[in-house]
């Protein structure tokens, strides 16, 4: 009789950071072909669509429950299991660990550096910042052997029409802007207005993407400056095809302004020049990955940084280095391997 296949499960949290696990889950789909991978959650995020639709083809399964629902949903005595965890936290990670001694699963954390799961055999060396590169290293470590990185996704050619016509006629280059976000990182209807307005006197076309969070109101926006276009709910997509709508529009832009976040990260993956206005975020781990982004800090109000006090002044003027510089690369964006080739 056959054992059934090797189980392999990505456990991690449901978040913006989602993006930046395509290319472990990619490495992976490669070292391990035989296993039977499942992807698993908890909670729910604006990019939850984008993620499953993206990870859907590299997985097998996708759980959004706790991990001891699913190793009990498969639990086949014979069955060889582990478990990656892309989790942050040493005290979670190792209270998980504990959970599972003497459960007969193979368990590899993500801990900073591998200092608390360094294995004999093995070439020790601290992991590179990015959470993305992070990710795909666990696999490598896990596979033994150097991985392709590839975090760029694909565009459906109706995404890429309806982008077409969204853009309009003529040949203004095109400048996307993002200032919805959760806490204190949306961008006030001033910023959004003032820079749409300067780039629309400068020979752009400007499109102001309405996104889940905080921030200013269409109607607020266009009654402020009415030469600026929205594109948003009133497309009547769902959230999968909004968000190859903006993988088709980051496509064809020469930049997107917005937040260090999911957006930020999504555009990222067709190569969109950005600029990111960063309320304190370490962006050594949380950057997009992009060789061509330009980073605006927003000043300090007593302890927290406020996205919506970033002078107009510095994120224009961060803006138009970008365009000027016409450049929209990625070279270099791959990752360390523990191994050598």
């Amino acid at each position: 009789m056959d054992l059934p296949a090797p189980l392999l499960i990505f456990y991690v949290r449901n978040d913006g950071d989602g993006l930046l696990r395509i290319p472990a889950l990619r490495a992976a789909r490669t070292a391990f072909s035989r296993s039977h991978i499942v992807y698993g959650c908890q909670g729910r995020s604006s990019l939850t669509g984008m993620l499953r639709k993206h990870a859907a083809p590299l997985v097998d399964d996708f759980r959004m429950k706790p991990l001891s629902d699913i190793l009990a949903e498969f639990a086949e005595p014979r069955r060889q299991k582990t478990v990656v965890d892309f989790r942050t936290g040493v005290p979670g990670l190792m209270v998980t660990g504990l959970q599972l001694l003497g459960r007969g699963v193979h368990y590899e954390p993500n801990f900073a550096g591998y200092l608390l799961s360094l294995r004999w055999g093995t070439r020790w060396t601290l992991r590179p910042e990015h959470n993305a590169w992070r990710y795909h290293r666990l696999i490598e470590r896990l596979a033994g052997r150097h991985l392709p990185f590839d975090h760029r996704l694909d565009v459906p050619p109706a995404a890429r029409t309806l982008a077409r016509r969204l853009r309009g006629a003529g040949d203004r280059p095109l400048v996307l802007l993002g200032g919805n976000a959760r806490g204190d990182k949306f961008m006030s209807e001033a910023q959004i207005s003032a820079i749409s307005g300067n780039l629309i006197d400068a020979g752009y076309r400007v499109l102001y993407l309405v996104t889940p969070g905080d921030g200013p109101t269409p109607q607020a926006l266009v009654a402020r400056e009415s030469r600026l276009s929205v594109v948003g709910p009133e497309l009547g997509l769902d959230v999968e095809a909004f968000g190859d709508l903006l993988l088709a529009l980051g496509e064809m832009a020469a930049a997107y302004v917005g937040m260090e976040g999911g957006l930020g990260h999504l555009f990222a993956t067709v190569m969109t020049p950005t600029v990111i206005v960063n309320n304190g975020a370490n962006l050594e781990r949380w950057r997009p990955l992009s060789n061509t982004v330009e980073v605006v800090t927003a000043p300090k109000r007593g302890r927290t940084a406020y996205v919506s006090d970033t002078p107009v002044e510095a994120i224009l003027e961060a803006t138009h280095r970008l365009l000027a510089a016409g450049r929209r690369d990625h070279a270099g964006a791959r990752a360390l391997s523990l191994y050598s080739p």
